[in-house]
């Protein structure tokens, strides 16, 4: 199978509630539309924008399926089935195979301080679980997991496994991975003020929790760093950057909730314990919004 077209920009897509806190089935997919709409490459569901760990398992299979529902094959469906059990991640892997997912992520498990070699069973055991391929989530800085190139050039022979989302900005280690794993390997780039660095350094796209707020500067950044217009890219990354350094003064899924709801697309609040904005806090954001064009919010437009 060739995956020429999973080469882009991927949102790592937030989870829309309603106001009671429940999934909302109309606001998923109303983002799941706008998105599309936007010229992404894919959508990737339940990972840590997506509050995957903040969910049942029934909820995240209910996401799973409206996502499903509404894309209806026009783009990749990847769905993360990380959990801190092997169980777990299981029953939902299988889950996605048979809701119709292209493939599933999975973070390491975390918490326990697992041996190398209890971590790439576990990966093993996911792919064996379904006829499903697998792209690998390496996030150290939130799973206190960090596995060396050699670990991931092993499970990247595997055929069912076919790709690492590389949320580090160790672009040293990132090449080393790139070298070991092999040009058939998709590797995305995870943090998104660091694509053009990535991309520079061999990622074929990029999974990101920014791309819901302003996917198109980065789908634009990907052209013009593939043809070459490395000051055009430059410039689309310093303009995402201005963004994300405002986004880091919160909680990044608070603010991007925040934007979405500015651009008239409600998602609702995050699940606690993560930040609940004031007022005054989403004042804020609305006066930094309105000067910042990629976010599409102009001077009264925006909801109140």
């Amino acid at each position: 199978m060739s995956y020429e077209h999973w080469k882009g920009i991927i949102p790592a897509m937030l989870t829309p509630y309603g106001d009671d806190g429940a999934i909302h089935e109309e606001r998923t997919r109303r983002l799941a539309r706008h998105l599309l709409d936007q010229g992404v490459a894919g959508l990737y569901l339940l990972g840590s924008t997506g509050e995957g760990f903040l969910l049942t398992p029934d909820e995240r299979k209910q996401v799973l399926e409206i996502v499903l529902d509404e894309v209806k094959g026009q783009v990749p469906v990847i769905v993360h089935v990380g959990t801190m059990d092997t169980a777990t991640t299981v029953e939902l892997t299988r889950h996605a195979a048979r809701a119709g997912a292209d493939a599933v992520s999975a973070v390491a498990p975390f918490y326990y301080k697992h041996r190398p070699q209890e971590i790439r069973n576990h990966y093993l055991d996911i792919v064996r679980a379904a006829d499903i391929p697998l792209i690998i989530y390496h996030f150290p800085d939130y799973t206190g997991v960090s596995a060396t190139a050699s670990f991931y050039g092993e499970l990247a022979k595997v055929d069912q496994i076919i790709g690492l989302k590389y949320t580090s900005k160790d672009t040293f280690e990132l090449q080393q991975i790139i070298d070991v794993c092999g040009d058939d390997f998709l590797v995305y780039n995870g943090p998104d003020e660091c694509l053009l660095a990535g991309l520079a350094t061999g990622c074929c796209g990029a999974i990101g929790s920014t791309y819901n707020i302003m996917p198109r500067v980065f789908i634009e950044l990907l052209q013009a760093f593939r043809e070459g217009r490395w000051e055009e890219a430059r410039s689309k990354q310093a303009a995402a950057n201005r963004v994300i350094a405002e986004l880091l003064k919160y909680d990044f899924i608070a603010f991007e909730r925040e934007i979405l709801r500015l651009q008239g697309i409600p998602v609702g609040a995050p699940r606690k314990p993560i930040q609940q904005l004031t007022p005054e806090q989403r004042e804020s954001i609305r006066a930094f919004a309105e000067q910042h064009p990629i976010l599409g919010i102009g001077q009264g437009r925006a909801p109140a």
